[in-house]
C-alpha cells in the first residue's frame, strides 16, 4: 500500500545566486541545486549537494560579519504551503532535504537523524516530523509516527497529508475507525488528495460497503490517472462483487502503470483461476512470487479461497427423472 508519499515541499531562497545551477559558490547555491536533483531522481546528487550547503552553511556562521558584508548569502529559504509560508533556516532545510533523499534510497536511520537535526535547528517546522513520522511508519515503529504525525498537526493544522499518514498508522494499529476519521479530514481540508479517497476505500471495502468503495476509487483515479494503487484496489472490489472481467481491467492497468506492482499479480492471478483461466494464471502467480519473498503461503490460502469460488460458480446439473 502507498500511503506515505515521499513529499517535497520546494524551497524557494530569499536570496542567492543567479548562476547556482552551473555554478554552485554558496550553500544556498548547492541547496537549490540539491533541490533540483532530488525533483528529478537523484537522490545521491542530491545528498552531496545537500551535504555542501550545510556545510557552508556552518562555515558563514564562523564568518557572520563576512556574510552581512556581502548582503548575499542565504541563511533562510520560504516554504511554499499553498494557502501559507513558512520560513525556515537554511541549515534545517538542508537536513530535512537530506532526509528526503536518504529515505529515496531506503537509507531510513540517516533519514530520521536527519529530520532529527532538521527538528532540533527548527523545532516548529511541521514538516520534518512528518517526514519522520513517514520513515518511523516504514520501519513498523506506529506510536513513534503516531506522535509524530500528532505534532506536524498541532503545528500545522491544514496539514492534510500528515491526516492521511496518520489514518495509515492508525489502520495498521487495528483502530480503524480513527482511521476512518482522519480520511475524511484529509479530504475535507484537501479534496484533490488522491491517496486520501484511495485509503478510505479500503476500509470501505473492509466493512463490504463496496458502493461507497468504488466510489472512492474512482475519485482517486480521476485526480491520479496514474496511481495505480487505486486500479488495484478497485479491481479488488470490483472482483469482491463479482465483475471478474472489469475487475481483471483494473488490474491490467495498475500492471501498465507500474509492471512491478506485485499485488496486482496475485490479484490478476487469482480473478483468472476463478474464471478457469488457469495457464495466464499461473503465469501470475510466478510473476507474484518473483517480486516478493515470503508470499507463498498466503498465495496457496488464497488459491484454495478462489478455487472454491470457481466451484460456486460452475453450473450444477440437475438430477434427472426416471427413465420412461
Amino acid at each position: 500500500m502507498r500511503g506515505f508519499p515521499l513529499l517535497l515541499f520546494f524551497l524557494v531562497a530569499l536570496s542567492a545566486s543567479a548562476a547556482w545551477a552551473q555554478t554552485p559558490r554558496s550553500a544556498g547555491d548547492y541547496f537549490h541545486r540539491g533541490v533540483q536533483r532530488l525533483d528529478k531522481g537523484d537522490p545521491d546528487g542530491a545528498i552531496a549537494d545537500f551535504e555542501r550547503a550545510i556545510e557552508g552553511d556552518l562555515r558563514a556562521d564562523s564568518n557572520e560579519a563576512g556574510a552581512r558584508s556581502t548582503g548575499k548569502e542565504l541563511r533562510e529559504v520560504i516554504v511554499n504551503r499553498g494557502r501559507s509560508l513558512a520560513i525556515v533556516p537554511l541549515i534545517a532545510a538542508a537536513f530535512y532535504n537530506r532526509g528526503l533523499a536518504r529515505q529515496a534510497k531506503e537509507d531510513l536511520d540517516g533519514a530520521i537523524a536527519d529530520f532529527d537535526m532538521a527538528i532540533k535547528l527548527s523545532p516548529r517546522f511541521a514538516e520534518s516530523y512528518f517526514s519522520r513520522g513517514t520513515a518511523q511508519y516504514r520501519k513498523g515503529e506506529m506510536d513513534e509516527a503516531i506522535a509524530d504525525f500528532n505534532r506536524a498537526i498541532s503545528l500545522y493544522p491544514d496539514y492534510a497529508p500528515a491526516y492521511v499518514n496518520r489514518g495509515n498508522a492508525r489502520k495498521s494499529k487495528g483502530e480503524v475507525d480513527q482511521a476512518f476519521a482522519d480520511y475524511n479530514q484529509a479530504i475535507q481540508l484537501d479534496p484533490r488528495l488522491a491517496m486520501a479517497y484511495n485509503n478510505r476505500g479500503n476500509i470501505r471495502v473492509g466493512r463490504e460497503d463496496y458502493a461507497q468503495a468504488l466510489a472512492d476509487y474512482d475519485a482517486a483515479i480521476k485526480l491520479e490517472p496514474r496511481l495505480a494503487e487505486a486500479f488495484n484496489n478497485r479491481g479488488a472490489a470490483l472482483q469482491a462483487k463479482g465483475d471478474l472481467d472489469q475487475a481483471i481491467a483494473d488490474y491490467n492497468q495498475a500492471i501498465s502503470i507500474n509492471p512491478n506492482f506485485q499485488a496486482a499479480y496475485g490479484n490478476r492471478g487469482l480473478a483468472r483461476l476463478i474464471e478457469g483461466r488457469d495457464d495466464e494464471a499461473e503465469i501470475d502467480f510466478a510473476r507474484f512470487l518473483a517480486l516478493g519473498r515470503g508470499m507463498k503461503p498466503a498465495l496457496e490460502q488464497l488459491i484454495r479461497a478462489a478455487k472454491s469460488q470457481r466451484l460456486a460458480r460452475e453450473p450444477r446439473a440437475l438430477p434427472g427423472g426416471e427413465g420412461r
